[in-house]
């Protein structure tokens, strides 16, 4: 009990101080201090970034330290001088109440920013009215008021009805961001609850001021029970200012150091895709070489070969037939990705275009039936040996993990047509979909099916595709196969 009667003396004790002119001083003196503070952080920010909600938080904070340094200068002269107040009763009054109002205005639109990020000239408009509206009130107060103390030098301003307008207008303006962000709660992140709270410790001084005036004629403890809610309130939207700042750059150096591995990795892709480009250019050559010397054996130019040797000299021609198509992909993906492939463009007839009899041959022998229903005057627009790539890789595909039947069919659309094929095989897990036009990326049995591959065939066809402004995807079902889809537009 003993403790408990401490503290509530101590309470008292604070809150009778704080009612003096000594305790306004030190009030207005550490709000000056904190908003000078606030006002060179929010300063710097807006120096480098120039962003609009910065402004406004910084014209909104530097009313209130011109607010509080005209308050602490006329209290330090009331306080360690001989100033009287009450020459100075018919301006100050109003003229804090005016600096604090119109640092509101901008606070609250600071802090509503978000909302208004796409209709910024509403933002404006909606605080040009504010402003006006607020200088048109103080204008005609300081005439109300200047009339009152000509008729009576001793009515005191905290009583009466001009200031408690102006609190009803404190409140309004806290009021309406509160408003603001619970009808737009989405768009304000993960600060909104805090700035909801803030906003609502800030009101409570002049809800409390109110109720003073109204119910006790402006006499009661009640004012000074409401001094240190605006500071806390204060304090609440530097907390939220602070931690947004520091949000900011702490995303900034992870942007900085992202864009850094970007460029490091990308460097790298280079690095490797021209390693791998000369690789392919040299093993051109001793390819060429091979292959002659093949052709050579197999004539039996060195002399007869035995059948033993004729299977070998077989399984070495295969290889480097498949060594040769890999090479190929690798060339032909490289300048792809590095933009030196132009297309020439030509007006075809894509059933035409896509009625390969080689591959339909090779799909006929393992017995899968075709399906070509893309009409007879089907015309494009597009690079007829390109698009016969894009084909050609899918269509084997289809061919090589197809059980009985690859369907080919074109859709046109309004703007666009889209090109699709579609086989009757196992299916790829959808997990893996996205995947599938990465380079020598290969989905499990899906493309190891017996067959060798490059693993390069999707990755040349994405590349063509948005060589030609298009897009393509796969559309996939387990046990119920798997459909290539090309989208061009018109």
């Amino acid at each position: 009990m003993q403790y408990i009667d401490i503290i509530i003396n101590v309470y008292h004790s604070i809150n009778i101080f704080m009612a003096t002119d000594s305790g306004e001083l030190f009030k207005k003196f550490v709000e000056l201090f904190l908003f000078l503070v606030v006002t060179y952080m929010i300063a710097s920010e807006f120096g480098r970034t120039r962003e609009r909600h910065l402004k406004y938080l910084m014209v909104g904070f530097a009313a209130l330290v011109l607010d509080k340094l005209i308050m602490s200068v006329v209290l330090s002269f009331i306080v360690f001088g001989n100033l009287k107040l009450f020459i100075l009763n018919p301006f100050l009054p109003i003229l804090d109440l005016f600096l604090e109002i119109f640092a509101l205005i901008f606070l609250t639109n600071a802090f509503i920013f978000p909302i208004f990020a796409k209709r910024v000239d509403d933002l404006k408009r909606k605080m040009t009215r504010e402003i006006f509206a607020i200088i048109i009130i103080a204008f005609v107060i300081e005439i109300f008021w200047i009339f009152r103390i000509v008729a009576n030098p001793s009515t005191i301003f905290t009583s009466g009805s001009s200031y408690l307008i102006l609190e009803l207008l404190k409140i309004l303006l806290l009021f309406s961001p509160i408003y603001y962000i619970l009808c737009n709660y989405y768009k304000m992140g993960k600060y909104a609850p805090h700035i909801i709270v803030a906003f609502a410790v800030y009101m409570i001084a002049p809800l409390t001021n109110i109720i003073n005036i109204v119910f006790f004629d402006g006499i009661s403890h009640l004012r000074v029970f409401a001094h240190p809610f605006p500071f806390i309130g204060v304090l609440l939207f530097t907390r939220v200012i602070y931690l947004k700042l520091v949000d900011k750059a702490t995303l900034k150096r992870e942007l900085a150091e992202t864009r850094d591995k970007y460029v490091h990795e990308h460097e790298l892709s280079q690095m490797k895709d021209e390693f791998v480009s000369t690789v392919s250019h040299e093993l051109k050559t001793p390819l060429t070489s091979m292959k002659l010397y093949l052709a050579l054996l197999k004539r039996d130019k060195f002399g007869p070969l035995t059948k033993k040797q004729t299977g070998a000299v077989n399984i070495v021609e295969k290889e480097s037939i498949r060594l040769s198509k890999l090479i190929t992909d690798i060339l032909n993906l490289s300048r792809l990705e590095a933009k030196k492939t132009v297309l020439k463009i030509e007006r075809v007839n894509l059933q035409k275009l896509v009625k390969d009899n080689l591959y339909y041959n090779l799909a006929e022998q393992k017995g899968i039936t075709i399906n070509n229903n893309v009409p007879k005057n089907f015309m494009v627009n597009v690079d007829p040996d390109k698009f016969k790539q894009i084909f050609i890789n899918i269509f084997s595909n289809a061919v090589n993990y197809a059980k009985s039947r690859i369907t080919i069919s074109v859709k046109d659309l309004n703007d666009a047509w889209q090109f699709m094929v579609q086989d009757d095989g196992q299916g790829i897990e959808a997990d893996k979909l996205d995947k599938l036009f990465e380079k020598f990326y290969r989905v499990g049995n899906y493309l190891t099916k017996g067959e060798k591959g490059t693993g390069l065939g999707l990755a040349i066809v994405k590349n063509i595709v948005e060589l030609h402004n298009g897009t393509v995807w796969v559309e996939s079902e387990v046990g119920k196969g798997t459909r290539f889809i090309v989208s061009l537009p018109k």
